[in-house]
């Protein structure tokens, strides 16, 4: 079972849940009851002796003096006493136990009082419910699970309707990878309780997920964020699930939701929720999440990460900062490519001496296609010429003629810059 997907369900009955020795215990309470079975007990009675002793020892009880409560109740199990009376002695003993936290000896003891069969219904039908309790604090889950559906099978149908064993059930299912069964039992407890925890939405939502219920995973996920709004792995959960549903556009809003209320903090986050605006063609917004996640350091400031941001500012005709991302990544890339593309965007735009710049760099750096080096040439003299430099234009026209894709162009070029000087000196 994943665990980082499905919440721990913890039962609210008052043991405290921690790792123990294992020890086995059989089915409880079959040779009393069986399933369908009406129970049908006299009412017990107990002597004056009898009820006087057990009166101080739930005296100690109450005042928390537990050993001396055990061992009061442990030399009165020593006395001639009635079946019901033992069967008392023996349930007082099992709940000391369980306070001290001695599990096993606890289920031993409600073990013995069930056994022998004389409480009252309700008594006897706990005691089967808290020996469950008690294997799932021992981590023995299949014990726990058989012990719990027995009381299921033998308890009358108002004693079932406790949310809290309900979320137990589920729990125990959990263990043993029965994600059905599981939800089947939160379903029955969230139906059941008045005030439900946010907990058992998150288990139900881990379940479902699971199970790859996409669409009902949706309500609960919407469910989790009317309770707790500012949760962000909420948000990102429903993101995620409406993705695996195809629908991206949701996924979008909702990560959008949680970009505008301040909860996304990771770099993935970040450039997800910028993906997303890029496939539903906005990019301005794409380029705003981006160069937010930038300047506030979520998002890391490699090259392809401002390259990006400068693509969506591009896209979104925000030429300057485009070109200003641009510098970012090619400040720190190791390859002339970024500025290769810097200089393209500002030939096109006549930024003559920004051009010359990049084109330079590029070429510096290297890490270009024969194809991508030729036009850097071609764009290097372009640039001269135009500030006027026909001498280095002329140079660099001559060395972009050597790329036979671009020998054309650049002839074309050489032989401009001929008839300028013609021009220039007829003057």
């Amino acid at each position: 079972m994943n665990m980082n997907r499905i919440a721990t369900l913890l039962v609210p009955f008052g043991l405290l849940l921690f790792s123990v020795s294992p020890v086995v215990f059989a089915q409880t309470g079959s040779e009393t009851v069986s399933c369908g079975e009406e129970r049908d007990i006299e009412p017990g009675l107990m002597t004056e002796q009898i009820y006087n002793r057990m009166n101080e020892a739930f005296e100690l009880i109450g005042e928390e003096e537990y050993d001396a409560a055990y061992d009061e109740l442990d030399n009165l199990r020593k006395a001639r006493m009635s079946d019901f009376e033992k069967a008392s002695v023996e349930q007082a003993m099992g709940f000391i136990a369980a306070q001290r936290e001695q599990y096993g000896a606890a289920i031993r003891r409600f073990s013995e009082a069930v056994r022998l069969n004389k409480l009252p219904n309700q008594t006897h039908f706990e005691m089967i419910l808290q020996i469950a309790q008690l294997h799932n604090a021992l981590e023995q889950y299949d014990e726990a699970l058989q012990q719990l559906e027995f009381w299921f099978c033998v308890s009358p149908e108002d004693a079932k309707n406790i949310s809290e064993v309900w979320v137990l059930k589920a729990s125990l299912h959990l263990q043993q990878d029965d994600y059905r069964q599981a939800l089947s039992a939160i379903d029955q407890a969230i139906e059941i309780a008045e005030d439900v925890p946010e907990t058992w939405y998150r288990s139900k939502l881990g379940i479902l997920l699971e199970l790859e219920e996409y669409r009902p995973a949706v309500d609960v996920a919407k469910t989790l964020i009317q309770m707790s709004p500012d949760r962000k792995e909420y948000w990102t959960q429903l993101s995620g699930i409406y993705m695996a549903l195809n629908e991206n556009q949701n996924a979008m809003a909702a990560l959008q939701l949680a970009y505008r209320r301040g909860l996304l903090n990771r770099g993935s986050e970040y450039t997800q929720l910028a993906g997303l605006l890029q496939q539903m063609e906005a990019p301005r917004l794409a380029a705003e999440v981006m160069q937010d996640g930038l300047e506030k350091g979520h998002i890391e400031k490699t090259a392809r990460n401002w390259e990006v941001t400068a693509g969506a500012w591009y896209q979104a005709r925000e030429l300057d900062k485009s070109l200003a991302a641009y510098a970012q990544a090619g400040e720190i890339s190791d390859s002339g490519k970024i500025d290769f593309q810097r200089a393209s965007i500002m030939t096109a735009n006549e930024n003559w001496e920004g051009a010359l710049s990049a084109a330079r760099r590029a070429l510096e750096k290297g890490d270009l296609t024969d194809s991508q080096e030729a036009t850097a040439e071609l764009l290097t003299g372009m640039a001269h010429f135009n500030l006027n430099n026909l001498d280095q234009a002329e140079q660099a026209f001559i060395r972009a003629a050597n790329y036979g894709t671009l020998r054309s162009a650049a002839r074309e070029w050489l032989n401009h810059i001929e008839q300028t000087r013609q021009r220039l000196a007829s003057r």
